[in-house]
C-alpha cells in the first residue's frame, strides 16, 4: 500500500507541476486571430488588448481656465470659420474624338517661309507636298477653288511654326486644316459644318482643334439662370451669328451650343467665367452675439457699413460684395464676402456693437444657448459660482437690516440681483436665462463657455480569463474465493462494496472457485473561459452590460388552501428570476488630466444542475467583484485574481489489510483527484478623443467580428486534441 501511495504522490506532484505550467501558459497566452482568421501563437493577454491594436487619435489640448471676475485667463470671442465655398469652374477633360487625330509627322525640320502667288489648290500642293513633306488630302470644294494665295515671311522658320502660319492664312479663305487618320485634311467651313455633329454634355472646355467636326454641347448652369446667360452670349457672338448657334432650356437650366469646336470652346470659356458662385473660394464666417438680438445686430451692421460706403446687403436677390444672413433660431449671424479687407471691417463693427450697455446696475434679461450639456446642470453650477463669489447674506443679518421682520427675508437659495444675478432654465429649448446687470453677465459668460463643453466619454474593456484543470485516478480490486478449507466445512472469502468503478479498464479473472475483477480509470479535464465585454459610458453616468439568461429560482413553496380532487395537494410556489452570465456595471469620472476614476461591479455566473436538491432550482456558480480604482487613459489594471487548488485522496478497503505494502491493494480501492482553477480579470479604460477615436475602436471591433464570421475553420467538428 505504501508503494501505491508513493507512486500516487509522485504522480500527483508531476501532474500538479504540469497543470500549473499549463494554467500559467494559458493565462499568459490566449489564442487570437489574424486578419485571415488564423491563430496567432505567443500572443499575451496584454498584447490582445485594444490599446495595442487601435491607432488612436492624438490627445487634444486642455482648454484654458476662465476666471469669474475677469483677468488674463479669459475667452476672447472671435468669429468662427465654417468652411470654404467651392469653386465650380474646375477644368476637366472632355471626351476625345472618335477618329485618330494624331498629327502626322513633318519630314522637313525648317522651311523657307516664302511662297509665290499661286491658286489655292497649287498653293496647298507646294506647301504640304514639297515644303513640309507630309501627307495631306484636299477636299473637292477646295480643289475647285481659284483664289490666288501668296505667303511671304522673313527667312527660314521651324516647320511647326510654318504649319501654324499656313493654317491661320487658310482660315482667312474659309479653309480649315484638321489632322485625321494620319493625314492633314483640308476642308471648307461649309463642308465641316455639314458633318454629323458630336454631342457632348459637360461644363468642360474642349481644349483641342485637331477634330473640327461640329459639336452640340449641353452645358448645365449652376449659379445663373439660362435666360440670363443666353443674353450675355448673344451680346458677345451676335444674335444671328453664322459660326455658333446658342439656345436656352430654362426648364432644365441648360445652354445648348452648336458649332465648330473652337467656337463652342470660346463660348464655354465665357460661361465658366460667368456661371460661378457669387462668393466662390471665400470663407463663410459665423458670429454669435452675446448682448444683441441677431436681427437687430444685422440691421445695425448694414447701416454702419453703408455709411462708410461699403456695398452690403441682407437681400438674397441683391448682388453686393458683402452679404449678411441673420439666423433667428440659433441667434447666429453669417457673413459672406470675398474681400479680406471688408471682412476685417465687419469684424471690427461686430466687436464694437456686441458689448454690454453701460447701464450701471440696471437689471436686464439675457439668454445663453447651451450647446453641449444639460441646461439645468449648467444653471445649477453657475448659480453655485455666483453664491461662492459673492457669499450668502446670513439670515440674522437680513433680519437686522429689515428691522427684525423674518417674514420679509427672501429664500436663501436665491442670490440678490445686485450681487451677481441669477440663472433660470428654459427646459424646452435647453437654454438658460440670466437676470442681472451687463457687467455680471459679461463675467459669467466666460464661465458658461468653459463649462459648456462636451462631456467626456469612456470606453471600458474588461478581459476575463479562467482556466480549470481536473485530474482523477481510480484503481481497485474485488475478488471472491469459494470452498475455502475443503472437507465437509467450507467458507467463502470476498471483497465488495468498495466503490469499484465501471468505467475505464475492467479485467475479470475466473478460475475454478476464484473470481477477481480489476478496475483502473483516469480522467483529465481542461476548461478555458475567455470573456471580453466592452462598454462605453459618459463621465458621471452609469452604464450596464449583461449577456446571459434570467434563470427562474423557486424561493418558497407551500400547500394551497384549496385541494384538488383525488386527494392531490396543490403546491404554491414563489419564483424569482436571477440574472446569470456576464454582468458589468461601471460609473466613470474623467478628470482634466485624463485620469479616470471607476466604480465597477463585475459578475460572471452560470447554473449548475443539482438533481439531489430538495427543489428543482439550479445552483448558481457566481464570481463577482465590486471595487473602485483610478486609471490613466489607456492603462490596464488587474481587478481581481484567483488561484484555487483542491486535492482529494480517497482510500477505501478492509482495515489493516489495506495498509499492508503491495498485497494491500488487493483489499482496497484507491483514488486521487486534483482540481485547479485560475482566474484573472483585467480592465483597460480609454478616454474617447472625439469621433475619430470612436471610429477607430468601431473599426477594430468590427474586424474581429468579420474575421470570426469569415473563418470557415470554426465550422468543422473539433477533435479532442484540437481543443
Amino acid at each position: 500500500m505504501a508503494g501505491f501511495w508513493t507512486k500516487s504522490a509522485k504522480r500527483s506532484k508531476g501532474l500538479r507541476g504540469v497543470f500549473i505550467g499549463l494554467s500559467l501558459l494559458m493565462l499568459a497566452g490566449c489564442e487570437t486571430l489574424d486578419s485571415n482568421g488564423n491563430a496567432i501563437q505567443g500572443t499575451t493577454l496584454a498584447e490582445n488588448l485594444l490599446v495595442n491594436q487601435v491607432e488612436r487619435a492624438p490627445r487634444g489640448e486642455q482648454a484654458d481656465t476662465a476666471t469669474i471676475d475677469g483677468g488674463e485667463d479669459q475667452i476672447v470671442d472671435t468669429p468662427s470659420q465654417i468652411g470654404r465655398i467651392p469653386v465650380l469652374s474646375v477644368v476637366s477633360k472632355a471626351s476625345g474624338p472618335s477618329k485618330n487625330t494624331t498629327p502626322p509627322s513633318l519630314k522637313a525640320e525648317r522651311v523657307d517661309a516664302f511662297v509665290a502667288p499661286l491658286i489655292l489648290p497649287e498653293f496647298i500642293d507646294v506647301v504640304f507636298g514639297e515644303m513640309l513633306q507630309t501627307p495631306y488630302i484636299t477636299g473637292p470644294e477646295v480643289a475647285a477653288r481659284t483664289d490666288v494665295v501668296q505667303l511671304r515671311s522673313s527667312g527660314e522658320m521651324a516647320s511647326g511654326d510654318f504649319l501654324s502660319l499656313i493654317s491661320s492664312a487658310l482660315e482667312e479663305y474659309g479653309v480649315r486644316v484638321v489632322a485625321e487618320d494620319g493625314a492633314w485634311r483640308l476642308l471648307e467651313d461649309k463642308a465641316l459644318r455639314a458633318r454629323m455633329p458630336r454631342f457632348i454634355k459637360s461644363r468642360a472646355r474642349l481644349r483641342t482643334r485637331s477634330d473640327l467636326r461640329p459639336v452640340v454641347q449641353f452645358v448645365e448652369l449652376q449659379a445663373i439662370e439660362a435666360n440670363a446667360m443666353l443674353i450675355f452670349l448673344r451680346q458677345t457672338f451676335g444674335s444671328k451669328s453664322d459660326k455658333i448657334k446658342i439656345e436656352a432650356d430654362p426648364g432644365n437650366n441648360y445652354i445648348v451650343l452648336s458649332g465648330l469646336p473652337e467656337d463652342v470652346d470660346a463660348a464655354i470659356a465665357i460661361i465658366q467665367e460667368l456661371d460661378e458662385l457669387r462668393f466662390a473660394g471665400s470663407q463663410v464666417q459665423r458670429y454669435t452675439p452675446k448682448y444683441w438680438d441677431v436681427d437687430e445686430l444685422a440691421e445695425s451692421l448694414v447701416q454702419a457699413m453703408r455709411v462708410e460706403g461699403w456695398q452690403i446687403t441682407m437681400s438674397v436677390n441683391s448682388s453686393r460684395i458683402i452679404y449678411v444672413m441673420p439666423v433667428t433660431y440659433s441667434n447666429d449671424l453669417f457673413v459672406f464676402t470675398k474681400s479680406k479687407q471688408a471682412l476685417k471691417r465687419v469684424n471690427r463693427w461686430l466687436t464694437e456693437f456686441d458689448r454690454p450697455i453701460n447701464g450701471g446696475d440696471t437689471i436686464q434679461i439675457y439668454i445663453y444657448q447651451v450647446k453641449n450639456v444639460d441646461a439645468s446642470l449648467l444653471a445649477e453650477s453657475a448659480n453655485a459660482a455666483i453664491r461662492a463669489q459673492k457669499g450668502q447674506v446670513s439670515l440674522a443679518a437680513r433680519e437686522s437690516d429689515l428691522g427684525g421682520n423674518p417674514s420679509a427675508v427672501t429664500s436663501p437659495n436665491l442670490s440678490r440681483a445686485g450681487a451677481g444675478g441669477m440663472f433660470s432654465v428654459d427646459p424646452l429649448g435647453n437654454r438658460i436665462i440670466f437676470s442681472g446687470t451687463n457687467n455680471d453677465f459679461d463675467k459669467m459668460i466666460r464661465l458658461l463657455e468653459q463649462l459648456d463643453t462636451p462631456t467626456p466619454e469612456v470606453l471600458i474593456e474588461v478581459l476575463i480569463a479562467e482556466v480549470t484543470l481536473s485530474d482523477n485516478t481510480n484503481f481497485g480490486l474485488d475478488f471472491l474465493v469459494n470452498n475455502v478449507g475443503g472437507g465437509t466445512s467450507t467458507s467463502t472469502i470476498r471483497t465488495g462494496g468498495l466503490g469499484l468503478g465501471s468505467s475505464g479498464l475492467t479485467v475479470g479473472i475466473l478460475s475454478g472457485d476464484v473470481e477477481a475483477t480489476i478496475n483502473a480509470f483516469a480522467t483529465n479535464r481542461q476548461v478555458k473561459l475567455l470573456s471580453r465585454p466592452v462598454l462605453t459610458a459618459r463621465s458621471g453616468g452609469t452604464a450596464e452590460f449583461q449577456v446571459g439568461q434570467d434563470v427562474p429560482i423557486i424561493t418558497s413553496q407551500r400547500a394551497a388552501n384549496n385541494q384538488a380532487g383525488g386527494g392531490t395537494t396543490d403546491i404554491l410556489q414563489n419564483v424569482a428570476y436571477r440574472k446569470t452570465g456576464v454582468l458589468l456595471s461601471i460609473e466613470p469620472i474623467v478628470f482634466s488630466d485624463n485620469r479616470i476614476d471607476l466604480s465597477i461591479v463585475q459578475e460572471v455566473s452560470s447554473t449548475i444542475d443539482t438533481p439531489s436538491a430538495a427543489t428543482s432550482s439550479p445552483t448558481i456558480s457566481n464570481r463577482s467583484i465590486s471595487t473602485q480604482l483610478s486609471l490613466e487613459d489607456g492603462a490596464t489594471a488587474i481587478l481581481a485574481g484567483l488561484i484555487q487548488e483542491t486535492v482529494i485522496r480517497d482510500d477505501k478497503g478492509i482495515p489493516i489489510l489495506k495498509d499492508i505494502p503491495i498485497i494491500g491493494q488487493a483489499f482496497s480501492n484507491d483514488s486521487v483527484s486534483l482540481d485547479r482553477t485560475e482566474l484573472v480579470i483585467l480592465i483597460t479604460a480609454y478616454v474617447l478623443r472625439g469621433q475619430a477615436d470612436k471610429t477607430q475602436f468601431v473599426n477594430q471591433l468590427s474586424r474581429r467580428i468579420d474575421n470570426s464570421l469569415a473563418n470557415e475553420d470554426r465550422l468543422v467538428t473539433l477533435l479532442p486534441k484540437q481543443f
